[in-house]
């Protein structure tokens, strides 16, 4: 499962600001992009079926 994370620059941002909102977001929300991962159904149906 591949999630998602949004971030809307705003065009009237400067370069700077721009990388500075950029770099704060990338701060805030690095880990919650890449280290988790929730199962669907069927995922968890099979971890049940093979586990419990």
């Amino acid at each position: 499962m591949n999630l998602k994370s949004v971030m809307i620059f705003d065009p009237n941002d400067t370069d700077e600001q721009t990388v500075t909102k950029f770099m704060d977001w990338m701060r805030d929300n690095h880990s919650a992009v890449g280290d988790r991962n929730v199962p669907n159904a069927q995922e968890t149906q099979e971890y049940l079926r093979r586990y419990a």
